[in-house]
């Protein structure tokens, strides 16, 4: 990939919905193509160092100039680097990107590298992203990312699921975003990448502020934003200037968040880049209307509209949308109309729920100056379906975000695993080169031991682990059986003097089952039974363990839980049964459950918590059920 690619990431950056891109970070590059090797011209151009499109060329035209079929690694390299070289900002550009990725698939040269296939479908997934076809992209983006695990290649994985974040963060989905951003990043650190370390993190630093958290971005900006002017890239450090204004404004710092606005403006207009100069006025606007100075965002977006055009999707929407509520101020309500007409249509195309919900305020507004109750009311509702659906995925969201956040232990294992596979590999490599016959045979042959002793361990593991699972499991819901649970359950316990952890349990079953089996039947109780076995799953952490102990009781073992946190937990769970409708059983058919919690306080071993939990699950069914009651003993 080369460092036109970085347009994928500074594309992601909006503020109050608009977006904020570079299409290149034009610094001067001293050293001239001809002067490198090919080696080191492609390090160069993969590396992620902002570049001018002058180098680039030159760059490019060398590489061109000095390789061809006859060597056939640089050859597939040299068609990846050309994929991503296509420019983000012309859609005919993009458009000759994907019949050029198409051409490139059907060559048996390109054929035979798995890891130049998976580029070349990476690269093309972002050219249907800057072309706004947002389910092609997402799924070029699963895709690759599927293959890149396969292939066990971790530099394609970070930065497919860097690509594949950065959309899911400007679609609204937080959770998905950081997940995939989190994992990214602790690639690139690992790979010593240092600028895709840098773009990954400010697009993380983005996620948690459209999450809702301005502060934690603000903090990370900040940093960016010296580092950036410590290496010399100011570029990047405006950026981060501007990217700071947009945080501000979601902490309604409207006064600072212009004056930063006003920097970054200032910067690129004495670089005299319209384009920049102009995305970056598009956000002004959004600021200036909030202060009330009408007249001057007018001006601001009168300047802008030449060099935003409608193929800049995300920054027409909102520069049309602006202009609505300037018109609407200006009591030109009609006029209005027309400019939200153009920014709805962008906005459906992309998939900017949070767009939407502006425009559909902005329209509710417009149709009551216009003295048209019925538009008005269709338009509120619109807004009104847009807010349900963003708080909806948002709830989703934070549940994601927080096992995010358990799992970053595992994030880094997992990555460390494919970074040590991936030595492996390079090490391979240069025995093959050194010795290309030797390293066949041994290959052959290891590969065909391998074979043979994994042929056998592999049916030995998985008759062992058959019979393991098929001990310890719930036949029905999958789950613990009451002999594993109480087993992890005792285990769990006499760790704790060591560990000098609390252990806590939720033991709930569910309310008047045995009408719902008299009712419905056994087979629907079944599938009640399924029903809530996933919802105690969904709603618990990795290292937790939900277990079915009796016909309808239910055992969860909660490690390094303190009683209040664990009665949290319960309370949770109980609501979300309560909540969720099973509707493959019947439209409606619901649930309800009792719960007793109890933690480890002076208790002689996993009985006796045990029987704490069972007497405070009485206690809750005597309370009128469908709530958890935590044990007595806890709150002494």
């Amino acid at each position: 990939m080369i460092t036109l690619k970085l347009l994928a990431h500074s594309y992601g950056q909006f503020a109050s919905g608009v977006l904020l891109a570079c299409s290149l970070f034009v610094l001067p590059v001293k050293t001239l193509a001809s002067e490198l090797s090919i080696d080191a011209t492609f390090e160069l151009l993969e590396s992620g160092k902002p570049l001018n499109q002058e180098s680039i060329d030159k760059h490019l035209g060398y590489l061109k100039s000095n390789i061809d079929i006859h060597t056939p690694l640089n050859y597939r390299r040299l068609q990846r680097t050309l994929c991503w070289a296509h420019d983000l900002t012309d859609p005919s550009s993009l458009r000759d990107g994907i019949k050029f990725v198409e051409l490139q698939l059907s060559s048996e040269i390109i054929t035979k590298s798995a890891e130049t296939v998976i580029d070349l479908k990476l690269c093309r997934a972002w050219l249907n992203e800057g072309l706004n076809n947002i389910d092609e992209a997402l799924a070029g983006y699963n895709d690759v990312i599927l293959a890149a695990y396969k292939a066990e290649l971790p530099r394609l994985i970070a930065d497919a699921r860097s690509l594949r974040g950065r959309m899911y963060s400007f679609q609204g989905n937080f959770g998905q975003a950081l997940e995939d951003l989190i994992t990214s990043q602790d690639l690139y650190d690992s790979l010593n990448l240092k600028y895709w370390s840098l773009y990954n993190l400010s697009d993380i630093a983005t996620s948690y502020r459209r999450f809702g958290d301005p502060q934690t971005a603000l903090k990370h900006y900040e940093k960016l934003e010296q580092k950036y002017i410590a290496m010399g890239e100011l570029d990047d450090a405006i950026l981060m200037t501007t990217e700071m204004a947009i945080a501000l404004e979601e902490i309604n710092e409207y006064p600072k968040a212009k004056a930063n606005y006003m920097k970054a403006f200032n910067y690129w207009e004495d670089k005299q880049d319209d384009l920049r100069k102009s995305l970056v006025a598009v956000n002004l606007a959004g600021t200036l209307i909030k202060l009330g100075e009408i007249n001057v965002a007018q001006q601001l977006l009168t300047q802008a509209e030449p060099h935003v055009k409608a193929e800049l999707g995300p920054f027409y929407s909102y520069l049309n949308l602006f202009n609505a509520e300037i018109a609407l101020i200006n009591t030109k309500p009609q006029q209005a109309l027309e400019f939200l007409a153009k920014a709805q249509n962008t906005f459906e195309t992309i998939k900017n729920q949070r767009g939407l919900l502006h425009l559909f305020k902005v329209k509710t507004e417009v149709y009551k100056a216009l003295n048209q109750p019925i538009e008005a009311l269709a338009a509120l509702e619109q807004y009104l379906k847009v807010h349900n659906e963003l708080d909806a995925k948002r709830q989703t969201n934070l549940t994601t975000e927080m096992r995010t956040r358990f799992n970053t232990e595992r994030i880094e294992d997992e990555n460390q695993h494919l970074l040590q596979l991936q030595k492996i590999k390079e090490h391979e490599l240069q025995i093959y080169e050194q010795n290309r016959l030797l390293q066949r045979a041994v290959i052959v042959m290891g590969f065909m031991l391998m074979l043979v002793v994994s042929f056998f361990a592999y049916k030995q593991t998985k008759r062992s682990k058959k019979m393991s699972t098929l001990a310890m499991t719930d036949h029905l819901t999958q789950l613990p059986n009451r002999r594993h649970t109480y087993k992890q359950g005792e285990a769990l316990f006499k760790q704790l003097p060591d560990s000098g952890q609390q252990l806590s349990l939720i033991l709930f079953d569910v309310d008047n089952f045995k009408k719902i089996n008299d009712q419905y039947g056994h087979d629907i109780g079944d599938k009640a039974l399924i029903g809530i076995a996933n919802i105690s799953v969904a709603l618990m952490r990795e290292h937790d363990l939900v277990g079915r102990v009796g016909g309808e009781e239910f055992l969860v073992l909660l490690p390094n839980t303190n009683a209040q946190q664990a009665l949290l937990v319960a309370r949770r769970l109980i609501q979300a049964i309560a909540k969720t409708a099973i509707t493959d059983i019947s439209d409606d058919f619901f649930l309800t459950a009792s719960a007793g919690v109890a933690t480890q306080h002076n208790d002689a071993d996993f009985s006796a918590l045990l029987q704490k939990a069972d007497s405070a699950l009485y206690q809750a069914k005597s309370n009128g059920r469908n709530c958890a009651v935590l044990s007595p003993s806890e709150d002494k």
